[in-house]
């Protein structure tokens, strides 16, 4: 099978952009110690394979590696003041930050220009929040909401962004802008009009180039191509071959795009297994489905030696809320996707859970696929600084789901403490 016109660029896929929910404007990146061969044929096809998709274009082409995740200047800002930020769509995305001791300032506060880039149109998507946090010795009369106060821009482009009094832990919302540049470059940032809030973050999401979809199709087939020989599970395999068969049309091409996808998760997870760890540094695998605040904890010092016997030392995977409540119901988990179903596998970690208000504890219970392998009040019981708490490594064997997934984590239901940690997760099969 011959190729027309290969991709201009190698698509270059990093671990947060495999969890973009938009699959048709992902690629994955080339595997070159893949071979071509068994393809699928799709010569085979009667129409004119671009005859359906000739008037489409497609935000395909990735220029995201370009903007700089640290080269926001503007204002005071710096990336440790803002680590592992919830975006709205549940990752967390390492925000550059800006605050001001005051309400008032406007204009510009975050800004970078993007330089090397092709003439033509961009879409631009921002993960962005601009806020008001009381108790810093000034005020604000900013209504909560307000979609009149900050704004995110690229060159002429702009969208006013929600503000909210909140604080730092408010989801950041995704905002998208279409571009056109004319010289090579693209100043993105961050600004406000009118007074009311004073703390502001900004991260880029993706920077895409429209190509037609004739050469987004090509552009795929020619990554899909190096994925048949590297797929471990067999589903995933057989959902990119019948994408490749298929005719040229749009609902195919993002039926494409979906199982190059899924095949780069499947890859990511397969390296992940081999290196026996699941980070939690980082909230790519992770998922809590109460409302409380879920992140990742890098300054607490309770589980620092000499403090509680815990071990639990930063950073860690942490679900928590104020020291009077109690974590409502729901579910921490860890899914890993495109596993071989039926495979078997070995999953521990170390947890701590702590009631700052001094109950007992009770309401949580580990849990590997359907079945609950440890109550929490199993774990070794302690007390510090007046609070209650409890800690143990468990451990246990599971099985792959039909979907293809390992599934691992803490079921909440009734719990009577406010904080939960996560850390030293070891996985093998």
């Amino acid at each position: 099978m011959a190729l027309t016109k290969g991709a201009k660029k190698t698509i270059i896929m990093n671990k947060k952009s495999f969890m973009v929910k938009s699959a048709a404007l992902v690629f994955g990146a080339m595997l070159a110690s893949c071979t071509q061969t068994d393809i699928p044929a799709i010569d085979d096809v009667e129409v004119d394979p671009n005859e359906q998709i000739k008037d489409e274009v497609v935000f395909a082409d990735d220029f995201t590696d370009l903007v700089k995740t640290d080269g926001w200047g503007g204002g005071w800002c710096a990336t440790q003041y803002a680590p592992a930020i919830t975006t709205a769509d549940g990752r967390t995305a390492q925000m550059m930050e800006n605050y001001q001791g005051d309400v008032n300032a406007t204009g510009v506060l975050l800004q970078q220009t993007v330089s090397g880039l092709d003439n033509g149109t961009y879409r631009v998507e921002l993960y962005a929040n601009a806020f008001f946090t009381s108790g810093r010795g000034f005020d604000s009369d900013m209504a909560d909401g307000a979609k009149d106060v900050a704004y995110v821009f690229a060159n002429d482009a702009k969208e006013y962004i929600v503000a909210n009094i909140a604080t730092a832990t408010s989801k950041n919302g995704e905002y998208a802008m279409d571009v056109v540049v004319t010289d090579g470059t693209m100043t993105i940032g961050l600004g406000k009009d009118k007074a009311g809030s004073n703390w502001h973050t900004l991260q880029i999401k993706s920077l895409k180039k429209a190509i037609s979809m004739a050469d987004a199709y090509d552009m795929a087939l020619t990554q899909a191509m190096l994925y048949i020989d590297a797929a471990q599970a067999d589903e995933v395999r057989q959902d990119l071959v019948e994408a490749m068969s298929a005719e040229r049309t749009v609902d195919n091409y993002n039926n494409l795009c979906a199982a190059i996808l899924a095949s780069v998760m499947s890859n990511q997870s397969y390296e992940l297994i081999a290196s026996g760890t699941v980070p939690t540094d980082n909230l790519d695998y992770w998922t809590c489905t109460n409302t409380q605040t879920f992140h990742i904890n890098t300054w607490s010092v309770e589980g620092n030696p000499g403090n509680d016997p815990s071990g639990m030392t930063t950073p860690f995977v942490e679900n928590w809320c104020g020291r009077d409540g109690t974590l409502g119901d729901g579910q921490i988990s860890c899914q890993i996707p495109g596993i071989q179903p039926g495979k078997k596998f070995y999953v521990s970690l170390r947890f701590r859970a702590y009631s700052e208000a001094g109950n007992d504890l009770s309401g949580m219970k580990f849990f590997i696929g359907d079945d609950d392998i440890m109550d929490v009040s199993e774990a070794t019981p302690f007390t510090y600084n007046g609070m209650k708490g409890a800690y143990g490594e468990v451990s246990g064997v599971g099985t792959v789901d039909e979907s293809g997934n390992i599934v691992f984590g803490f079921n909440l239901s009734g719990a009577t403490f406010n904080w939960v940690a996560i850390k030293d997760v070891k996985i093998s099969m």
